[in-house]
């Protein structure tokens, strides 16, 4: 299926794909071929001057706008070095984007610590940058209860509740979950919230979205949540008038919050570009304008040492969970 995108403005409209890829939850994966305002007509599909920026998402049209817009950036700035387009793969899983990038039809892509660390181990990419987002590098998990409920610590969590956001948060579910686990803490998933929880265990339940978990405990849906510092900070996220009657029992260790991974096997010519076009974003009006629409992200710089220890803790509570 072929059709024109209505927002193009340069009198070269760029098309979207959908492309069959096998996967075992779907069978279709959305392609977005992004062109910059100054390329030529839309390039075969087997031309090899095009480069791939990939993504995984589960709802590619939210994510539409903001990929083309790193897309066509990339575009102009790439031009000069013989690459004639820089075009946009969205897929749904984990799983598609290793097959993705070990074939070679993605080149570059931003992902989560947790997500970014599976696709490195499994030799199919290579670390970049790091992503700044918000204008942070890193960020940790604070666990919270009610400041009446009598909990000191998540050691007396056993036989109450806990509230996450959801099976995809790694600030909110893999990090918390991790260190309840390693702490010896059994976690039994509950049905809906308000349920009582057996003695020994503590039961969790997602309430899909940050502001619910801070108002679940405050309502006493959960006896206790999980959000990152930044969405503690943040008054929409828990509104100062909640966090009055909540106390913090517990902080994780920060880790990284983001980064910029290549395909393995990318020419080093082009990583390098990737690298310098990307690091000098932020410095530009019009960079500084692209970063804000892709997901919101400040700048990006090279992995220095704390980061890479930030990322070897995300590869052991990975591990852990694999287990």
């Amino acid at each position: 299926m072929r059709r024109r995108d209505p927002m193009s403005t340069n009198g070269h409209l760029p098309e979207i794909v959908c492309r069959r890829v096998w996967t075992w939850r779907l069978l279709v994966s959305i392609v977005i071929a992004g062109l910059c305002a100054t390329a030529g007509p839309l390039a075969a599909a087997d031309d090899g001057n095009r480069i791939v920026l990939g993504r995984i998402s589960e709802k590619p049209s939210n994510h539409f706008e903001r990929m083309r817009a790193l897309a066509d950036y990339m575009a102009v700035q790439l031009a000069p070095d013989g690459i004639t387009g820089v075009d946009v793969v969205m897929v749904d899983s984990l799983e598609e984007m290793r097959e993705m990038l070990a074939s070679g039809g993605v080149d570059f892509m931003s992902e989560t610590a947790f997500m970014a660390s599976e696709l490195v181990d499994a030799g199919v990419a290579e670390l970049m940058l790091r992503e700044w987002k918000q204008g942070v590098a890193e960020y940790h998990s604070l666990f919270f209860v009610r400041a009446d409920s009598g909990l000191k610590d998540i050691a007396d969590l056993p036989g109450h509740s806990i509230a996450f956001e959801d099976p995809g948060s790694t600030s909110a579910y893999l990090v918390p979950r991790v260190t309840l686990e390693l702490a010896g803490v059994e976690l039994l998933p509950l049905a809906a919230p308000g349920i009582d929880v057996p003695e020994g265990v503590v039961g969790y339940i997602f309430a899909e979205g940050e502001a619910n978990v801070v108002a679940w405990v405050h309502r006493g849906l959960a006896d206790a949540g999980v959000v990152s510092n930044l969405d503690w900070e943040n008054d929409s996220e828990a509104p100062e008038f909640l966090k009055g009657d909540l106390n913090v029992i517990h902080e994780t260790p920060p880790i990284i919050r983001s980064l910029m991974l290549v395909r393995r096997g990318l020419a080093p010519e082009m990583k390098a570009r990737l690298s310098e076009i990307l690091q000098g974003m932020h410095e530009t009006e019009d960079g500084r304008r692209t970063l804000q629409r892709y997901f919101g992200v400040s700048r990006y710089d090279r992995i220095d040492e704390a980061a890479m220890d930030g990322l070897e803790t995300v590869r052991q509570i990975r591990r852990f969970m694999e287990q």
